[in-house]
């Protein structure tokens, strides 16, 4: 049976691109401008030495730059391939939940690119929260997102014997998440066991004798990309050595506190912001979805706008009275409320569309797809020790699926532009604002926002230079530090040990941070760790210090050969830009002293 589940929906397509093209205009304006000093510097050391950092729990870098050779990429390039895996992920998820929606529902189909301008724009959300350069979770969800796509088309056809290229796709997203193994290895495991449930249920239900052919790809496209990984990344016994070495360092340093426990209290100001201000309105969306469709509520267009306006000036209040405004960083992590509420408020639209219309039966299988999609965000997260809340929003386009197949689940409520506005535009808006906001206003822990990145700095210039602007003040401070250092004998490839957190400096520098990118603070255990790692001459090594080094930390550098004080002379100090950022984040590291061991100044 047909049914126009999609009335003419070209204007929110037209709507949804714009915002789309706007969010990367947006990117491409700001992509040479502006530079955090911790997390995308840890990203760009472990690309341009993975020799050197080849031994992580993750081996993200490893396939970086096996991909995006160091010799040849730049910052700007591996900020240009964070858009690349952000769009390609939305059009190929998008591709999947049409082509899924459209056989299951015999439907006018949702117009494609409606669905994919509203999956580029879920997938610029990330940039509200993290740095613009290519990371982990980026490719995490790259991975994830090309899998959960190549089950969706499968599952559009579970009996596909005769469609061979629908066979090669669900292969070639198994072998993806067998690569995200060594990228996120927690959200690789689940995904693929929940992808296997959904897969062996689904065609099971269609057909009992079918369930092992899906099974049977998936395991082999996982097992090949492992196999990828150990035949032209890293060899399975390096591999596992350096898993069991780093899985034993990950219990000591991180999870001490227990993840379940911190993710329960992160729940805790979600539950509360949902209760309110946001209850009332998924209420509200059942009991007036429910009146309209019984005919008992006939308003005019007048009173509709002055309804719909009331409702916006109460959101504007409570977002100014909570700052939910702000991005997830600013807001004590409250972003993610709401697409939570956008989520709730239309599964209380499809419930009581489902109750007015009893004859309708609901499909196990469909249910089992809605229940995938539901936890896919869950996934992608899971494992993380930052906020659960914050993490899940990279993945959010799983739950914009969902929306689109309640959406067409209920035609006659479809029909109603309230229904359109809630399902398109406003997740569109509220993402837009949110990264409007991270990128422009509040970057990744920049000492300003992007219109003040007006001053050019060279960063790469052993390797892959490239041209920044980046704001006076920590221009000033980078030039600074760079022309004391060369004073002091330093040359490109030396090595420097930054106590602590600054991997962006020691990039900038053109210097190599020993063992790991990252020296972290308060983890001193995992900072000796990598001063045993390394190969590299710790005699020579330059000191940047902005908190007082652990004494866990110095014994250790003392068992390296570097004996510090007495070795090492002080050629700078400044104050570092960095800490009155707007993120108040270790806002006690102000000053930067600058140290040069003796020994290198005494062969100048």
């Amino acid at each position: 049976m047909t049914h126009s589940s999609a009335p003419r929906l070209s204007i929110y397509s037209l709507l949804v691109g714009a915002i789309a093209a706007i969010l990367i205009g947006l990117f491409l304006w700001a992509i040479d401008k502006g530079f955090d000093l911790t997390d995308e510097g840890f990203y760009l050391l472990g690309y341009t030495y993975p020799e050197e950092y080849s031994s992580g729990f993750t081996s993200f870098n490893l396939l970086v730059s096996k991909v995006l050779s160091p010799a040849y990429t730049s910052i700007i390039g591996y900020r240009a391939a964070s858009l690349f895996t952000t769009i390609t992920s939305a059009l190929l998820l998008a591709a999947g939940i049409w082509k899924w929606i459209q056989e299951k529902y015999q439907a006018v189909s949702l117009p494609y690119w409606l669905i994919a301008g509203l999956f580029i724009i879920g997938n610029f959300l990330q940039y509200s929260i993290f740095p613009r350069t290519i990371f982990y979770n980026n490719i995490n969800s790259f991975c994830i997102a090309i899998f959960a796509s190549s089950i969706l088309l499968y599952s559009a056809y579970p009996s596909a014997d005769k469609l061979k290229w629908r066979h090669a796709y669900l292969y070639i997203g198994a072998l993806f998440v067998g690569l995200d193994l060594f990228v996120k290895g927690s959200s690789s495991v689940v995904a693929l066991g929940t992808g296997l449930l959904v897969l062996s249920l689904y065609s099971g239900l269609a057909n009992v004798k079918e369930w092992y052919k899906p099974v049977a790809l998936v395991v082999l496209g996982f097992l090949s990309g492992l196999l990828l990984f150990f035949v032209s990344i890293q060899s399975f016994g390096v591999w596992s050595a350096n898993f069991v070495h780093e899985t034993r360092l990950l219990l000591q340093t991180s999870y001490n506190g227990g993840l379940l426990v911190r993710y329960l209290k992160d729940a805790y100001p979600i539950i509360r912001t949902l209760i309110y201000p946001f209850s009332p309105f998924i209420l509200m969306s059942f009991l007036l979805t429910r009146a309209c469709l019984r005919g008992k509520l006939r308003l005019t267009p007048l009173v509709q706008i002055g309804i719909g306006l009331a409702i916006i000036a109460f959101l504007i209040y409570q977002a100014l009275r909570t700052d939910l405004y702000k991005n997830t960083h600013l807001n004590y992590n409250r972003s993610a409320v709401w697409f939570l509420a956008i989520l709730l408020i239309v599964t209380a639209m499809f419930c009581a569309a489902y109750l007015e219309e009893p004859y309708k039966k609901l499909k196990w299988r469909k249910l089992i797809i809605a229940g995938w999609l539901f936890m896919l965000p869950f996934v992608g997260a899971i494992g993380t020790y930052n906020n659960l809340f914050m993490n899940f929003m990279l993945d959010i386009n799983y739950w914009f699926a969902l929306m689109l197949i309640m959406f067409v689940s209920m035609p006659v409520v479809a029909k109603a532009a309230a229904a359109r506005v809630l399902v398109f535009l406003v997740p569109a808006l509220v993402i837009a604002e949110q990264c409007a906001y991270g990128m422009l206003l509040a970057p990744y822990v920049q000492a300003a926002n992007m219109l003040e990145q007006t001053v050019p700095v060279t960063f790469g210039k052993t390797h892959a230079p490239a041209v920044l602007n980046l704001d006076p003040k920590t221009a000033q401070f980078m030039g600074d530090v760079s022309q004391s250092m060369s004073k002091a004998g330093f040359q490109p490839g030396m090595p420097i040990v930054a106590m602590y957190d600054l991997p962006g400096l020691v990039y900038v520098l053109n210097g190599i941070s020993p063992g790991n990118p990252w020296i972290f603070g308060q983890l001193d255990v995992r900072n000796c760790d990598a001063l045993a790692k390394t190969k590299m001459d710790l005699t020579t090594a330059f000191l940047l210090i902005n908190e007082k080094p652990g004494d866990e930390l110095l014994a250790c550098m003392n068992n390296h050969g570097m004996h510090f004080p007495q070795d090492y002379v002080e050629i700078k100090r400044l104050l570092s830009p960095y800490n009155p950022n707007q993120y108040n984040w270790r806002n006690y590291q102000d000053t930067l002293t600058v140290y040069a061991p003796r020994k290198v100044q005494a062969a100048q």
